[in-house]
């Protein structure tokens, strides 16, 4: 009866630890159905489903567990690097820079899915004026405040440093600051990059840079996000 016990208590454990973070759409759509929230991460042969869109514009995410990543055809496995690739601010090349030595993927976009069908994405920002750089960086300009992004781990790691690198456009040399709060978990984590500053560059030549980013991992909610869809 002991044994019994303590395994029940062990299976409710378990099943309490399964996090659930919650948001609310900002542009719904007229009479919108439910929808599938799901990420298709580089590699792998099938989509992850991560959530669901409710009628009401509400957001649930309910993350999986680590082993859904894997595939039972080893030639369509998610790809995966060290995690300093996976990070979309990092000091590459620089002597001070030490990234933990684990596999990770940078999982974009998060995606709606419609009774199967690809539906729309989803951009979590703190701006709306930032998703036009999201799209393409390239072209268009940054703007200070949060925007945020999945990245899959293989084992929880911890990563605090600050590091500085440095880029060259033409005549312009960007010298970009990145500060690392990071306590990320085996498998899925909500990453927020804050960029505090930006450094002006030639319009002629490229767009804006971001030169200094706090980066830090979601550990209790989604409050401050604003979530955005662009539907297909």
């Amino acid at each position: 009866m002991k044994k019994l016990f303590t395994l029940l208590t062990l299976l409710l454990c378990t099943l309490g630890g399964a996090q659930t973070l919650t948001g609310k759409l900002v542009n719904p759509l007229k009479g919108m159905k439910g929808m599938d929230i799901a990420i298709w991460p580089l590699g792998l042969d099938r989509s992850i489903f991560i959530g669901q869109l409710k009628a009401d514009g509400t957001l649930e995410f309910t993350f999986p567990p680590k082993d859904s990543f894997l595939s039972k055809n080893e030639e369509q496995q998610m790809v995966v690097s060290d995690v300093k690739y996976a990070l979309a601010f990092n000091c590459l090349g620089q002597g001070e820079a030490m990234y933990p030595e684990i596999m990770a993927a940078r999982i974009n976009p998060i995606s709606l899915w419609y009774k199967g069908r690809y539906a729309g994405v989803l951009f979590p920002v703190t701006s709306e004026d930032m998703i036009p750089w999201l799209e393409d960086e390239a072209y268009n300009n940054p703007e200070k405040g949060t925007f945020y992004e999945l990245i899959y781990v293989d084992q929880a790691t911890t990563l605090t440093m600050q590091c500085t690198t440095t880029y060259q456009f033409s005549g312009d040399v960007v010298e970009a600051t990145y500060d690392y709060q990071l306590e990320l978990e085996a498998g899925l984590n909500f990453i927020a990059y804050t960029i505090e500053e930006i450094f002006e560059t030639d319009p002629k030549i490229t767009s804006f840079k971001p030169s200094k980013v706090t980066v830090k991992n979601i550990r209790e909610g989604l409050d401050g996000i604003q979530w955005f869809a662009k539907y297909f």
